[in-house]
């Protein structure tokens, strides 16, 4: 929504919440439910069960071993509930931050804004920010004043007005072969998923070309023949109809081609 002219005027703040999950206490978790509470109903016994499911314990030859500290709550990574209450603290966050004038969004522990404020601003800009993590009890990595930035997959460059994937150096993707013993339609859909992400996140091309040939290379050695090719986000119309959810409980045994 940038218009091309206005690029040149603004600069990039990236951030990066240092160990979020670990970070996050019982105090920090209630003043986030509490600021939920403004804009969805949360139960006192709800809140209960988010702080009871916090609670992590350790069995070791029938002794029950507890996290080190005085904390009780744990958050964990890689579980559904680590990651909501990872959300919902990230957007308490963002509550306090919306007053900056930044357009700024966090995912996970990455954070990114966009400033059109000069960078005298933007370094004063930085420090309130800093001082807000820190009363909320998180330490944050914060670099001001960027025209060029990798964030998550795609390396986002203000100079030329483009953006294109990101790969972090030595990262080497992989897939599930094309003879592995999985369902057909995930391994029919797998290249087509990959052709179109990497569309979505180039800007044009000649980028998407310069991307293309590492994961080109992993669909070949997973035994695929498919050939990428960009294709823009406008032309991936669907034209498929919506249809009506039916009140059905489904089974779907564990698939094998045996």
């Amino acid at each position: 929504y940038i218009k091309q002219r206005q690029k040149h005027k603004l600069t990039f703040i990236q951030l990066d919440v240092d160990d979020f999950y670990g970070s996050i206490g019982e105090e920090l978790l209630n003043d986030a439910i509490d600021w939920a509470k403004k804009y969805v109903d949360i139960t006192e016994d709800e809140r209960k069960i988010i702080l009871q499911s916090k609670k992590s314990i350790l069995y070791h030859n029938q002794h029950p071993w507890t996290k080190k500290g005085e904390g009780k709550v744990d958050v964990t990574m890689g579980s559904n509930d680590g990651a909501e209450t990872c959300d919902l603290v990230g957007l308490y966050l963002l509550s306090q931050l919306q007053d900056l004038g930044l357009d700024i969004g966090l995912y996970r522990d990455d954070g990114l804004a966009l400033s059109k404020f000069s960078r005298r601003k933007n370094e004063q800009i930085k420090k309130k920010i800093c001082e807000i993590f820190e009363r909320n009890g998180l330490n944050i990595t914060i670099t001001a004043n960027l025209k060029v930035v990798d964030f998550l997959d795609v390396t986002l460059d203000l100079n030329l007005g483009t953006y294109r994937p990101f790969l972090k150096p030595n990262d080497k993707p992989q897939y599930v072969h094309k003879d592995s013993n999985h369902p057909p339609g995930v391994k029919k859909n797998i290249a087509e998923a990959i052709n179109e992400r990497l569309s979505t996140i180039s800007s044009n091309e000649d980028l998407f070309n310069e991307a293309a040939p590492i994961y080109q290379n992993a669909l070949k050695e997973s035994g695929y023949d498919y050939k990428l090719k960009f294709n823009p986000p406008d032309e991936n119309t669907s034209n498929k109809k919506r249809q009506r959810t039916r009140n059905c409980i489904w089974f779907n045994p564990p698939y094998s081609m045996n």
